[in-house]
């Protein structure tokens, strides 16, 4: 699957790069901000995405996230946090806690895997099988 990573830290944004391609998947590239991700997005379609929620400083990627919703992409937050911001007005989605294990990661993608629209679907619906 084509994965938009969406992480503030650089380190932590190439250990995830790598581990998306040793699981198989090919990262669209990683988005150290809003700008970046929407500038991703714009390039070509991504079937799905991992968002560090918080994004330095007061910046988060809600605004990405409301956007994925809208295309029905796939996605789970990132966060150091066990829990997101109840008035941040997040779109509800998964989230992986920092650092991620690579079986968790494994797991989540595969389940984003079952969710995103199949190619042959022309309502753009997505397939539950």
């Amino acid at each position: 699957m084509r994965v938009l990573l969406v992480e503030d830290e650089p380190l932590l944004a190439m250990l995830l790069e790598e581990s998306l391609a040793d699981l198989g998947h090919e990262p669209v590239g990683a988005a150290a901000n809003v700008e970046q991700a929407h500038a991703l997005l714009d390039l070509g379609t991504v079937d799905c995405a991992l968002l560090d929620f918080s994004l330095g400083g007061s910046d988060t990627s809600v605004e990405i996230a409301q956007r994925l919703e809208r295309l029905r992409v796939p996605f789970c937050y990132l966060s150091g946090h066990s829990t997101l911001e109840s008035d941040s007005g997040a779109p509800d989605a998964p989230l992986l806690t920092k650092p991620v294990a690579m079986d968790s990661l494994s797991r989540a993608l595969e389940t984003m895997a079952t969710l995103r629209p199949r190619a042959d679907c022309p309502s753009g619906q997505g397939s539950q099988a």
